[in-house]
């Protein structure tokens, strides 16, 4: 697999056409009214165009390498709460089950890696298991909008993420025992996150209505309602209102919530009682600490030649350290840290979002120095190689003149895995204003885009893959 943006291999006449299109269409909706990309006046102008066999390569090593996480973290534990203790792991986590076990089906229902390429080779920086619905239905639409756009040789859409998530859920609430198959969509208030962003429940309702329409769609009995009318009763069954629920569509993070304890709490019972079940266990976040790629890394020694050279083509050399760690273990990832000092990047273990993100270079031998050792005494924190990202060509209309606007940028790739499926994929680029960014994150002024998929390889004009 050589993954590359296959843009500017295609027909020029049908580029030039396309982004005349794209200019006339205007100012993209996708998102915007979601909160995620409110307030951005820059948008992309096109996709990136990967080829669909390449595409799918790439779910491939993602879905196997998701499944040596969860091996690696079954070598350290057997149960969640172990893992948790393991890990160091403080967070509040109030549906989390602590006997449960750790098996790979039911952790990796959902992920997002975040994907770096590097002169062709994908790169896991992150795993993202359990990711949240952020953008979810803007990108399927985003992606639908530009394939209509497309006049020229087929350029497809990838699966669905919204229809996958559906088709998953059914199959869950298909095994389930008994008559109960209502699926419970639920709203709630926070000063965090998506529904912060939105600012009220009626917004979110909106933001979640695809999310309903397709579960619908998919067969299942749906029912929205807001975290602070859930109740159980004197059996541990959930009621949302009157209604009866079997399966929790759980798209937040309890610590998130605010004046919707009593709807947690409840969930809580029923989970105690087993009359109810979350789509997304709570023990998946524990999974997307970047620790685990530290883990395996540790671990080279007990894969299969096969998995080691996938481990090691495909996720950058990481290490950890932390207060659990062995003094002598810490000093050795310390003194490797700052031997490599240009080549490494400092990150919290279990943040996210660009928070706490150090680069080597920006730091002299004696603040590295210090900036580790006291990060790794306070919290779990991961060294790992810098990786330098394949760039782009990307268009963008200027928001006060409309006049075309072409810049090569850097791009993290992020492909959804729903039940290890393949489908969709976030592209992250930085706009026009925020060129001089190194963390390429939503939070931190990025631009959302998507994919295309293209069959063969086209054999149009020169190669889209040219390094910065």
């Amino acid at each position: 697999m050589a993954l590359h943006d296959h843009w500017e291999r295609l027909s020029m006449s049908d580029r030039t056409a396309f982004l005349a299109r794209r200019a006339a269409a205007g100012r993209w909706p996708y998102g915007a009214q979601e909160g995620w990309q409110r307030g951005r006046p820059w948008q992309p102008m096109r996709p990136l165009v990967i080829a669909h066999r390449d595409y799918e390569a790439l779910g491939g090593v993602a879905e196997r390498l998701l499944r040596l996480a969860v091996d690696s973290c079954r070598r350290r534990a057997t149960t969640v709460g172990e893992l948790r203790e393991v890990m160091h792991d403080r967070c509040p986590q109030r549906l989390l089950t602590p006997a449960g076990p750790l098996e790979h089906d039911e952790v990796l229902r959902v992920a997002r890696p975040d994907v770096l390429v590097c002169q062709g080779v994908p790169k896991f920086l992150e795993l993202n298991i359990s990711a949240t619905i952020y953008g979810i239905p803007a990108l399927d639409r985003m992606a639908e909008a530009y394939a209509r756009l497309w006049a020229g040789a087929a350029l497809t859409v990838p699966a669905p993420i919204l229809a996958a998530r559906s088709a998953l859920l059914a199959a869950l609430m298909s095994r389930r025992s008994g008559p109960g198959r209502r699926l419970l969509v639920p709203t709630w208030r926070s000063g965090f996150g998506q529904a912060a962003k939105l600012g009220n429940r009626r917004a979110l309702r909106a933001y979640l209505r695809p999310t309903v329409e397709s579960a619908t769609s998919a067969g299942l009995d749906v029912v929205v309602e807001d975290l602070s009318r859930l109740r159980t009763d004197g059996h541990g069954r959930l009621y949302a209102g009157n209604a009866r629920v079997d399966m929790v569509l759980n798209w937040f993070h309890t610590w998130m919530i605010t004046g919707d304890s009593g709807g947690v709490e409840a969930i809580a019972t029923a989970l105690a009682a087993g009359t109810v079940e979350l789509f997304l266990p709570e023990s998946m976040r524990l999974l997307r600490s970047k620790q685990v790629l530290a883990w395996l890394y540790e671990d080279l020694d007990l894969l299969s030649a096969e998995d080691r050279s996938l481990v090691l083509s495909h996720v950058p050399w990481t290490a950890w350290a932390g207060p659990r760690q062995p003094c002598e273990d810490r000093d050795a990832v310390v003194r490797r840290a700052l031997r490599e000092r240009e080549n490494l990047v400092l990150k919290p273990a279990n943040e996210g979002s660009g928070r706490g993100v150090v680069f080597g270079t920006d730091l002299d031998d004696h603040s590295w120095r210090t900036l580790v050792t006291e990060s790794a005494r306070q919290q779990t924190v991961v060294v790992q190689q810098r990786v330098e990202s394949d760039s782009v060509w990307m268009p963008f209309p200027d928001p006060s003149s409309g006049a075309q606007c072409d810049l090569r940028l850097p791009y993290v790739l992020s492909p959804f895995l729903v039940g290890g499926r393949n489908c969709g994929a976030l592209v992250r680029h930085a706009g026009p204003d925020r060129t001089g960014s190194r963390v390429i994150n939503l939070g931190a002024g990025a631009v959302a885009n998507t994919t295309l998929l293209t069959e063969r390889t086209p054999d149009h004009g020169p190669s889209a893959t040219r390094r910065r």
